[in-house]
């Protein structure tokens, strides 16, 4: 059986969705369940069982025999918040705690990292060793997602395949708890239903017009079905960028929700704030050849159809995935 921490969240729940259409019914889930949110995103899904974030370690000590991999996707998103030193403490014991675990059992480990970990971009967005130990962000949840990566990079002892996954703009159904942390779609379809208009950054850099900065946006399906490869396939172990590879506008991406919702454009630009000018990059399109050459093939979703496929099967019907 497969455990997925955080798999009553946003990328978790969908995951555990695609692992039925593969027949995989078995997964135990570790989360905390006291909010209703997250039986919502489990809603109509197959699993073995859930277990308490408190009783997971514990579990997985007295299951070892049954597990056959642990993908680790529960943490707070990047966001600073009261306690915010304790959990990055606590997230870091705990993968250090995992990393043992599946070394000493002999069990896959995958993770969740963050494309956040490329700062401003100066030094590019590509997954390389190299690359990884040069990092410098500003923000502190890019920084104590990069030290997990780093430090794993640099383990003499690993598990028999590992996979660091650095996502990037990821949008889609069963997001819709998020709230601040949620994406420009999920938030720009609720602010354009509300106020007939969407607020974006405005530009102070001549190469880009107000709302023109570029993100590698990618639809929850595709990110999906990356980690699906990495998990079956197993390549080469190390950070794997899970992104669509091509930078798209801010306002060209919400462009696609004002013809969806069929309500004229209008917008409303803000400055940048004055915390996130110094880190801030404008453009990000991420490196994907070292999972396209570990032989991932599939097609990435476009975000002109990723975002009709959104707003049209989920967000108008107020379906989960």
């Amino acid at each position: 059986m497969i455990v997925i921490t955080g798999a009553a969240g946003f990328i978790g729940s969908a995951l555990l969705a695609y692992f039925n259409e593969k027949k995989i019914m078995d997964a135990v889930l570790a989360d905390n369940f006291e909010t209703p949110f997250r039986h919502r995103n489990l809603a109509w899904k197959y699993y073995g069982q859930t277990v308490a974030r408190e009783d997971f370690q514990q579990f997985l000590i007295d299951n070892v025999e049954d597990i056959d991999a642990v993908i680790h996707l529960g943490a707070k998103s990047g966001y600073l918040h009261e306690g915010w030193e304790q959990q990055r403490g606590d997230y870091f014991r705990l993968h250090q705690w995992l990393w043992r675990y599946c070394v000493d059992n002999s069990k896959p480990f995958l993770f969740a990292s963050s494309a956040a970990v490329y700062g401003d971009g100066s030094l590019g967005f590509k997954d390389d060793e190299e690359t990884s130990l040069r990092l410098e962000p500003h923000h502190p949840y890019a920084q104590m997602r990069l030290k997990v990566d780093n430090w794993s990079l640099i383990q003499k002892e690993q598990p028999p395949f590992w996979a660091a996954l650095r996502m990037s703009n990821v949008y889609g159904p069963n997001e819709y708890h998020k709230m601040n942390n949620a994406s420009i779609i999920y938030k720009g379809y609720n602010e354009i239903l509300s106020y007939n208009s969407m607020r974006l950054f405005a530009s102070d850099h001549p190469e880009f017009e107000d709302g023109g900065m570029l993100r590698d946006f990618i639809y929850v399906k595709d990110v999906i079905k990356m980690i699906w490869f990495l998990l079956d396939k197993k390549p080469e172990s190390g950070i794997y960028n899970i992104g669509s590879g091509t930078g798209v506008s801010f306002k060209d991406a919400i462009n696609i929700v004002f013809e969806e919702l069929m309500i004229p454009r209008r917008y409303e630009f803000e400055p940048i704030a004055e915390s996130l000018k110094d880190s801030f990059p404008y453009q990000v399109a991420l490196d994907i050849s070292k999972i396209r050459d570990a032989g991932y093939q599939d097609e990435i979703i476009k975000v002109d159809k990723g975002v009709r496929d959104y707003i049209q099967k989920y967000l108008m019907r107020g379906e989960f995935y």
